[in-house]
């Protein structure tokens, strides 16, 4: 199997890489630029570099794609309009999916985001839900999940979307396209950098999911013979609070304290509710169901990734 992945070079892109490669997959990794760290370890005849964006795509042989590529910084953080911010998603995928037909890939999978359900009241998301996203990228990624959803039940087309939450792992860093990090690494940042983590909302919780879960759970559903739904919720289900996250990463490193923000501060944060993606779908389609626990080993990969990349910057 030859499956080609877009936004190769961004956090879950990287990670989409390496699940291929370790599953013995063929990759055509396609982006801008390959200036993530990940690739200075993935020595694989199995790994093509194609510097592209996705409108200007070339013709590359393969079985299926993963499209990864989208853009979360906001309007504001572009210094472009809505309406430009929203194009900027949605063009490439429109691209995609037309190359895709054009060139007979078999599967295709589109990365999709628990945004879509940023205004939902309910604490446990079912793919059936209806979606209630608030902001450009949460409409683009709602939009996604419609069109996939009409390809496949209307064109006849072998496509889905996976929807993931909050992710940690490995090859996480800050690009233009996606300025903000995850709390996982701010605080890693925060504890490499100050020696110190300052908590907000400590008791505020959330779904973590460990990063290469989610690329092997997309082998599964690449690897399935025939899917009944065209849309897949890729989750662990392990909710951890903030005041929790922080220990354990400051337990990695010697001299790390942990401090609540004044209340002040945490009187100006939001808080979030606690949201869980429910995941039986994906367990009764393809029978994946093995997503790791938040554990020193899986914060001790992430560590290391963020802290290459501080040395380097």
């Amino acid at each position: 199997m030859r499956v080609i992945v877009t936004g190769a070079n961004g956090f879950l892109g990287a990670n989409i890489v390496a699940a291929c490669l370790d599953a013995g997959v063929a990759v055509a990794a396609l982006d801008l630029t390959f200036d993530n760290p990940a690739y200075t370890r993935f020595a694989s005849e199995n790994l093509q570099l194609i510097e592209s964006n996705c409108v200007e795509m070339p013709a590359i042989a393969a079985d299926a794609l993963i499209h990864a590529a989208f853009i979360t910084a906001t309007p504001e953080e572009r210094g472009e309009t809505p309406e430009s911010n929203l194009r900027a998603n949605i063009d490439p995928l429109l691209s995609v999916m037309e190359y895709a037909r054009h060139h007979g890939v078999g599967r295709e999978i589109y990365v999709s985001s628990a945004a879509v359900h940023r205004c939902t009241p309910e604490s446990v998301v079912f793919e059936s839900l209806p979606q209630r996203p608030l902001g450009v990228y949460g409409v683009a990624k709602s939009l996604m999940e419609q069109l996939v959803e009409t390809m496949r039940s209307v064109h006849g087309r072998d496509c889905l979307c996976v929807r993931p939450g909050s992710i940690y792992g490995p090859y996480e860093y800050r690009r233009s396209t996606r300025p903000r990090l995850s709390n996982v690494a701010l605080m890693m940042i925060s504890a490499l950098t100050r020696r110190e983590i300052v908590v907000d909302q400590p008791d505020e919780r959330s779904e973590w999911t460990y990063a290469p879960d989610i690329g092997r759970a997309l082998i599964a559903l690449l690897k399935a013979d025939s899917l009944n739904y065209a849309l897949y919720q890729v989750a662990s289900g392990d909710v951890i609070s903030n005041m929790e996250l922080s220990q354990r990463i400051a337990s990695l490193m010697d001299g790390v304290i942990v401090r609540f923000a004044e209340p002040e501060a945490q009187r100006v944060a939001q808080r979030k509710e606690t949201r869980i993606l429910d995941t039986s779908r994906l367990a009764q389609d393809v029978g994946f169901s093995d997503w790791s626990k938040m554990s020193e080993l899986t914060l001790r990969r992430s560590l290391e990734s963020i802290s290459a990349s501080a040395a380097d910057a």
